[in-house]
């Protein structure tokens, strides 16, 4: 589970949470865009169904989430971060729209948030949103994204390259502070397409990681987290995801899936996460850890920012969301989410 907090502004916007029921399916799936091995094998849950669930539900919250990190022909490194968030209150739903742009090698930080009480449309077995020029489209892990904002803009194609994971062991679980929440994540997509900053249209080659999660989150709307999505160099991924229920850690789920699309779920015994540095918003004032040691199992690594000032000060709440390197055991980059560490409110433009 992840970025439950994200929903507040929306929320805003009609009344307090009302209670509704959880989208469930009866049958096991097969993923799209997967290859050989285990990676070709149905999803072996009851609790999801695929492609299926790509698409909207009745639950209080859901989002569609995609980070990623691209390079061009001469290595020029380039995260991006498209996201729809959708909550509903006492029958009326909004939409609030996120994306963001990092430029490693000009150290430049691009972003943009926007909100709406207009609904996202159904659509069978995927999702074909637009909002505020940022548009997505796809399912079966095979997605097209536009995003748009001052100074920069993409447009990207994402395929699938292994098959879903199912975060929690089934795609599901019961919160120990009440709720509960659906979520699977393509943790490795193929990306191409362009990305345009200033005056520059540069093509561009890339691995993405996509989220769907969706469920009655409203208890967890105001706890804050760390949230680190590891992919490595050597085809494997890593999920941890930490809550901070009144200041004390609480690991509502972590992940960790091999070239096979084998997924190990991990206990909270399994791994650590220790910062060592922090830093404070010139734009907020707020501090956030910068770097970390992350032990997962026997494996050490460490996580580092492409540069400090990832955060999204544009948007309500404030959070910090950036592209990181991975060193240490193996490599690979990374994308890394710090919520609840800023008070400070800067409302979404409607």
């Amino acid at each position: 589970m992840r970025r439950g907090w994200f929903v507040i502004p929306v929320l805003a916007f009609a009344a307090a949470c009302s209670s509704s029921s959880g989208s469930t399916s009866t049958t096991a799936s097969l993923d799209a865009g997967v290859g050989p091995g285990e990676c070709s094998l149905a999803l072996p849950t009851t609790k999801l169904s695929l492609p299926k669930d790509d698409s909207l539900h009745s639950d209080k919250v859901e989002w569609w989430y995609w980070t990623g990190h691209l390079t061009t022909a001469d290595g020029r490194w380039f995260g991006f971060e498209e996201v729809f968030f959708r909550a509903a209150e006492q029958g009326t739903r909004g939409v609030m729209v996120h994306s963001a742009l990092t430029d490693v090698k000009a150290q430049l930080f691009h972003h943009r948030s926007n909100i709406s009480l207009n609904d996202v449309p159904a659509t069978p077995d995927g999702f074909a949103y637009a909002a505020f020029d940022q548009t997505v489209t796809g399912g079966g892990g095979h997605d097209q994204l536009h995003g748009e904002g001052q100074g920069y803009s993409f447009d990207l194609t994402l395929n699938a390259t292994k098959r879903a994971t199912l975060q929690h062991e089934e795609g599901y679980t019961d919160y120990s502070f009440g709720g509960y929440t659906y979520y699977y994540s393509r943790e490795r997509m193929a990306v191409s397409g362009t990305v345009v900053v200033g005056d520059e249209t540069l093509a561009v080659t890339g691995t993405g990681w996509f989220d769907h999660q969706y469920g009655d989150i409203g208890t967890a709307v105001n706890k804050g987290w760390d949230w680190f999505a590891l992919q490595l160099d050597d085809n494997r991924e890593i999920m941890l995801f930490v809550v901070k229920d009144a200041q004390k850690p609480v690991v509502v789920g972590a992940s960790m899936t091999d070239a096979n699309c084998v997924t190990t779920v991990l206990k909270p015994e399994d791994f650590d996460i220790v910062p060592t540095g922090t830093w404070k918003s010139p734009h907020t004032n707020c501090s956030y850890p910068q770097g970390w040691n992350v032990r997962v199992k026997d494996l050490n690594f460490v996580v580092a920012p492409v540069m400090a000032d990832q955060e999204i000060y544009k948007s309500t709440p404030i959070y910090w969301e950036g592209a990181s390197t991975v060193s240490g055991s193996a490599t690979g980059r990374a994308y890394v989410e710090l919520s609840g560490y800023c008070e400070t409110s800067n409302p979404p433009v409607p």
